[in-house]
């Protein structure tokens, strides 16, 4: 060690120096966290967006299969099925997504292989910075028009339709995600979007960037932009602003919020010949996976006309059925970390005029089915229920007494189920003989 005291004077004076900026360091560090000031907001929206692109849920397509021995397609019961073909998308074994129409033994009547480097080519599309992957997207929403042709979101990306020949009629880059639903009373698709917002919002009080404002979005079927409702803005009108901040920790001001803080999955329309004292055709359901909430609103006045919160847990996929009620895909998923077995999910059904709630599936051994992200159902015309268990790619149809009739896997390797997106009984006129003639006119 130097005997020169000048460089011991240096040395003590360049350690004070460091401590002192040290403790000034942590004093702002402490006022940051507190205070929400920068760099906090950046890294905090940074660590948000980061964790829900790589969750493991998101990351986890492929699992063992339940009955690996068994054939992919199993009409256990086919006189008690609902007739017609079903649509079901799911990861292929090349981890890009398949779209196939199958009948009861599992016999293919319709495919598409969609990857999404073939749909947006290298430099196509305008995408948030950091957001606009090389390969491997999924679908998420898949709805087909009258004419056979489908449409679908590469979640949180594009929405485009396609002909039954493969060929792309239209693509737009509207981070279309989760639902795609087709209005046969106007004509028109509604799916789930985004506007991604990456500085402060001014519009918004108490919102951090980034933001992911989610939207209803209204297209025609030549893939034009209709309209685009901001969901924060329905809750807004409505005086409902105490849901927008759920996801806060905060007990006093700033409790800014950011990121996905919604969460909106589900975009459906009030159909035409439904009765309903509550509800009239072309309404809106809104799901809002994130604050455990359900809503109907007027797409003209934007007046919420019915709301539940609390009623489910992580949900999916609500539906309009005939008069006042609702029937929603209950994830219930609260439990998934924990030492026991995660509960089953459930179909829930709630009467709007009552507020009534049933379960009216999952809530027996025997009809157990369970996803932690994802899943989709439909009331089929005779009953029974089919329900997408996304997570262990199955497809199973239940009868209204709990027997089930048929069941799908979706293999995509020896004793192995990808992840399903969407399963879809389709109509009477959507049969075989449908897509045969559609697929003819590939050659022409």
């Amino acid at each position: 060690m130097s005997r020169d005291p000048h460089a011991r004077a240096r040395r003590l004076f360049q350690v004070s120096v460091a401590l002192v900026a040290a403790m000034a360091l942590f004093g702002y560090g402490v006022a940051a966290g507190v205070n929400r000031l920068p760099p906090v907001p950046a890294l905090a929206g940074l660590y948000q967006m980061v964790s829900e692109v790589l969750t493991p849920s998101d990351r986890i397509l492929e699992t063992e299969a339940p009955d690996p021995d068994a054939p992919a397609a199993r009409p256990l019961r086919p006189d008690a099925m609902a007739p017609g073909l079903t649509l079901v998308a799911g990861i292929s074994q090349g981890r890009d997504t398949r779209v196939v129409v199958i009948d009861a033994q599992g016999t293919v009547h319709q495919q598409w292989d969609l990857a999404w480097a073939e749909v947006w080519p290298e430099a196509e599309g305008e995408f948030p910075e950091g957001r606009r992957p090389q390969a491997g997207m999924y679908l998420h929403g898949v709805t087909l028009l009258p004419g056979g042709d489908l449409v679908a979101n590469f979640e949180h990306l594009s929405t485009f339709r396609m002909d039954v020949c493969g060929n792309l009629v239209w693509k737009r880059d509207n981070l279309g995600h989760h639902s795609a639903h087709y209005s046969a009373g106007d004509d028109t698709i509604w799916v789930s979007a985004e506007r991604y917002i990456a500085e402060p919002p001014t519009r918004y009080p108490m919102h951090d960037a980034p933001l992911r404002s989610w939207t209803a979005q209204q297209l025609s079927p030549g893939g034009e932009v209709l309209r685009d409702i901001p969901v924060i803005d329905i809750l807004i009108r409505n005086d409902l602003e105490g849901l927008l901040y759920l996801s806060s920790l905060r007990n006093a001001a700033p409790f800014p919020v950011s990121g996905d803080t919604l969460h909106l999955n589900d975009v459906e329309v009030f159909p035409d010949g439904l009765e309903s004292a509550v509800f009239a055709p072309g309404d809106l359901m809104l799901s809002l996976r994130n604050i455990n909430t359900v809503l109907v609103v007027d797409p003209q006045s934007l007046e919420v006309k019915f709301i539940t919160t609390g009623a489910v847990v992580r949900h999916h996929d609500p539906d309009f059925m005939a008069g006042d009620v609702i029937s929603i895909f209950d994830n219930q998923n609260f439990t998934l970390d924990g030492p026991e077995p995660a509960p089953a999910s459930r179909i829930v059904e709630i009467d709007a005029a009552t507020g009534a709630r049933r379960t009216v599936l999952g809530d027996t051994p025997e009809t157990q089915f369970f996803t932690n992200i994802m899943g989709t159902h439909q009331r089929l015309s005779n009953g029974n229920i089919l329900v997408n268990e996304s997570a262990r790619g199955r497809i199973l149809e239940f009868t209204p007494s709990g027997a089930l009739a048929f069941s799908y896997d979706n293999r995509v390797g020896p004793g192995r189920n990808g992840r399903t997106f969407a399963a879809r009984r389709l109509p009477p006129n959507m049969d075989a003989a449908f897509f045969t003639d559609r697929q003819q006119e590939c050659t022409q």
